[in-house]
């Protein structure tokens, strides 16, 4: 007869609330470790199924499946590269080179909308506000050209950052198995199991986001084309790559990402005419409605699973952490606190959830049988021998 007592509500909440205010003091602290991280845990829990996969398929060693699936994830990078960037290099050279005639078209623009404001009666001067945001401009460029040390400086610790997050990622991957076992002996089977629901939740929410993304960039990217090629937006059959490639980064940053993502676009147009600009802010209403209304619903789904106001909380603290690349891991956070809070509620509050013994055994059908060691056990020593007849 089980004489635990459960634990009391109250010292469960208390925990919680603990715990948050002290991953809100360590984020305060040492929030760049914090955030290098997270990050590897979150890669490391991305590749893991991956080099399981692999590991199963061509029966090799986990050693074996980790640097198959890294050196696999290379050349997708690699080619990615030779597939994208460089067409998306060449048209943004090309807006850089022709910088100057959008300059003189976009004057010409206000010009005009500045004469029909005037004849309307309407006291705006145009002009002088586009004066003072091209000398703005201008001296964001000089002071970005001037700093140069400090932005090289900048890129050496994204670099160092980077290669620190790669060797704690290798190392997770490598001793998953470990990590995994280790998270079993102190919990029991449910703290393996919620290692692997965080694994899982990640891994649908990734593969969800990153069709989404494809759909709707490539879906922004054929609208302008489409524009440009009935002479409505004649730049956006020159540079729909470099918006396709844009507003697919920009879906990966929930809330504002679509906004962001269709800023160059109403930029160029804005430069081209008033009816033009109309038209491709027009394209994007539609495309994100779309998204919002039969996309998103269909594709993402429960991948998240939580309330939309947690995620614009959580949105908040990653960009008041690390900013922009706070933003973009903020989801995947939410995802592992979702699952932790889920994990508390059921032990700590004592619902004592029946673990499926099919899902048990897949949890653990990766592990290796533990060692003596691990296990808690000492070799056992050997029978003892009968003495050998001795012969006279």
């Amino acid at each position: 007869m089980d004489r635990t007592a459960p634990t009391p509500p109250w010292i469960a909440y208390l925990l919680v609330v603990a715990t948050l205010v002290a991953a809100w003091i360590l984020a305060q602290t040492i929030g760049h470790v914090l955030i290098v991280f997270t990050v590897s845990v979150v890669i490391s829990l991305l590749l893991n199924p991956l080099v399981r996969r692999v590991k199963r398929w061509f029966h090799i060693p986990r050693g074996l499946a980790v640097l198959t699936v890294f050196l696999g994830l290379i050349g997708v990078v690699v080619l990615g590269a030779t597939l994208v960037v460089g067409p998306v290099r060449g048209q943004v050279e090309e807006i850089q080179q022709n910088l100057p005639a959008y300059t003189d078209q976009a004057n010409r623009q206000v010009d005009t909308l500045q004469q029909m404001l005037d004849d309307r009666g309407v006291n705006v001067d145009l002009r002088k506000r586009l004066g003072d945001f091209l000398t703005t401009a201008e001296e964001r460029v000089s002071s970005a050209a001037g700093d140069f040390l400090s932005y090289s400086l900048d890129i050496l610790g994204a670099l160092i950052t980077f290669i620190v997050i790669l060797v704690c990622v290798i190392y997770m991957v490598l001793d998953a198995p470990r990590i995994l076992r280790f998270s079993r002996s102190m919990g029991g089977p449910p703290a393996a199991a919620f290692l692997r629901r965080v694994e899982d939740s990640l891994t649908n929410y990734v593969k969800a986001q990153v069709l989404v993304s494809l759909i709707i960039a490539t879906t922004a990217g054929c609208a302008v084309w489409l524009l440009g090629v009935v002479g409505i937006f004649p730049m956006g059959a020159t540079f729909a790559v470099a918006f396709t490639a844009w507003v697919f980064f920009m879906e990966f940053v929930p809330y504002v990402g679509p906004i962001l993502g269709a800023v160059p676009p109403v930029a160029l147009a804005l430069i081209t005419s008033p009816a033009a600009a109309i038209w491709v802010i027009g394209a994007f209403i539609v495309i994100h409605q779309l998204e919002g209304h039969i996309v998103v619903p269909k594709i993402m789904g429960d991948a998240v699973g939580v309330h939309p106001l947690v995620v614009i909380f959580g949105l908040l603290i990653g960009e008041q952490i690390a900013g922009f690349v706070g933003m973009l891991i903020a989801i995947p956070g939410v995802v592992v606190v979702k699952e932790a809070a889920t994990f508390a509620a059921d032990h700590l509050l004592a619902r004592n959830p029946v673990v499926d013994t099919q899902e048990e055994e897949r949890l653990m059908e990766d592990l290796p049988d533990p060692t003596p060691r691990e296990a808690g056990m000492t070799p056992a020593a050997p029978p003892p021998q009968a003495p050998s007849p001795t012969v006279d």
